[in-house]
C-alpha cells in the first residue's frame, strides 16, 4: 500500500465520518483531489476507479485492509458507515505494523544526530517497550548515515526543531562570512539540510522576507516570545524550493532553461544521479549529451557545474556560461602562479 493511497483512505474516512452529507464516488474524488493539492502539493485528478479501489481495499478485513462498515445505496449511489463511530483511526495494530514501526524505529536509531537531545530516542524506547519491540542498540544499524555529528552548528538544532513546530520566534546573532554580525528576531520555518550542511528558512521580522540561515554561522540563538509568528501567505517548502538546486533561492529570478554538454561518462553519472527533477535529455551521441533544466540559477547549481570540471561545458544561458567561463579562468590564474 503506497503512500498516496494511504492519504486518500484516510480522507475517505473523514469524509464518511460526516454523515451529514452524501457521498458518490465523484465527491469522494473530488475531496482526494482537493487535499492531495492542499497538504501534498501534489495535483492530481483521481478516477472513480481509484476510489472504488480504495473503498474495496477499505471494506477488505485486516491485515490486508481495515474491515471498514462501508455500505453502498445502489438508488442513490452513496457510500456511508454503518457504524457512526467508526475511524480507521481505532483499529489496534497488527503484526504487520508492528514490523514495520521496528523498521522506523531502526531508522531513528541509525541518525542519532536527530534524536534532539534525547528526546526522539526517548520516544522510540517508550514504543518499543509498550508494543514489546525489538530494540537492541548494540547491534550494527541497518542504515549508516555519512552526516557527522560534530558538524559547526549542529547543536542549535534540538532548539530550532522545538521552535519551528511550536512556531515560536527565535532571535538569532548571526555572522554571514563577509559581513558584520547581524541580531534578528526569525519565524523559523523549517530545517534543511543539504550537501552535509543544515540551514534554517525563516522569516526574517527585520528584513520583512523569507531567508536561509546556515547553522555553522549562528553565534547564537533563544526562543523569542516578545513578538508573533509570522507565517507568510501560501508559503511552502516544496514549492519555495522546487526551482533551485539547494537552498539558495535568488530574489526576483524567474525559473530559465539551462543547458549543458556532457562527455559520455559524465552522461551516465547524470542519468542516475539528476542535477535537478527538471533535468531532461535533449541529445545524446556518442561523442557527448545534452541535458536541460528548468531552474533559477544559483551558487548551488554553478558549484555542481564547476565540479564536473573539464567534462561540462555551459551551453545557455549566454551569461551563466560566461560565468562559469570566468571563474575557470580564475582557477587556471591559481594554478599558473606556481606551487606557493
Amino acid at each position: 500500500m503506497n503512500q498516496e493511497m494511504l492519504f486518500r483512505i484516510r480522507v475517505i474516512d473523514n469524509c464518511l465520518r460526516k454523515a451529514s452529507r452524501k457521498w458518490t464516488r465523484d465527491t469522494l474524488a473530488d475531496a482526494c483531489n482537493e487535499q492531495a493539492w492542499e497538504y501534498l502539493d501534489l495535483e492530481r485528478n483521481y478516477t472513480i476507479l481509484t476510489i472504488s479501489r480504495d473503498l474495496k481495499r477499505m471494506k477488505a478485513e485486516p491485515p490486508s485492509g481495515y474491515g471498514a462498515p462501508i455500505e453502498w445505496d445502489a438508488q442513490l449511489k452513496t457510500y456511508r458507515y454503518t457504524d457512526a463511530d467508526y475511524s480507521i483511526d481505532l483499529l489496534p495494530l497488527f503484526q504487520e505494523d508492528i514490523n514495520l514501526l521496528e523498521e522506523a524505529l531502526g531508522l531513528i536509531q541509525s541518525a542519532p544526530y536527530f534524536e534532539l537531545d534525547n528526546g526522539l530516542s526517548t520516544l522510540a524506547d517508550r514504543i518499543a517497550e509498550r508494543l514489546k519491540l525489538k530494540r537492541n542498540r548494540s547491534e550494527l544499524p541497518p542504515v549508516v548515515f555519512s552526516h557527522s555529528q560534530k558538524v559547526e552548528g549542529q547543536g542549535w538544532i534540538p532548539l530550532l526543531y522545538e521552535a519551528v513546530i511550536r512556531k515560536h520566534c527565535v532571535v538569532l546573532e548571526y555572522q554571514p562570512f563577509e559581513e558584520p554580525l547581524i541580531r534578528q528576531v526569525v519565524s523559523p520555518y523549517l530545517l534543511r539540510e543539504y550537501n552535509r550542511r543544515w540551514f534554517l528558512i525563516g522569516y526574517s521580522h527585520k528584513y520583512q522576507k523569507i531567508r536561509t540561515y546556515a547553522l555553522d554561522r549562528v553565534q547564537e540563538a533563544d526562543q523569542y516570545l516578545l513578538e508573533h509568528f509570522q507565517m507568510l501567505p501560501g508559503f511552502n517548502p516544496k514549492r519555495y524550493f522546487n526551482a533551485v538546486v539547494g537552498v539558495s533561492v535568488p530574489e526576483g529570478r524567474q525559473p530559465e532553461a539551462v543547458r549543458i554538454r556532457v562527455t559520455p561518462l559524465r552522461a551516465k553519472y547524470l542519468s542516475t544521479k539528476p542535477i535537478h527533477a527538471s533535468q531532461a535529455l535533449v541529445e545524446k551521441t556518442e561523442a557527448y549529451a545534452i541535458f536541460q533544466l528548468k531552474v533559477i540559477p544559483n551558487i548551488e547549481l554553478e558549484r555542481q557545474i564547476l565540479s564536473m570540471g573539464e567534462e561540462v561545458r555551459v551551453l545557455q544561458p549566454e551569461w551563466l556560461r560566461q560565468r562559469i567561463a570566468e571563474r575557470l579562468k580564475l582557477a587556471a590564474e591559481q594554478y599558473a602562479k606556481g606551487t606557493q
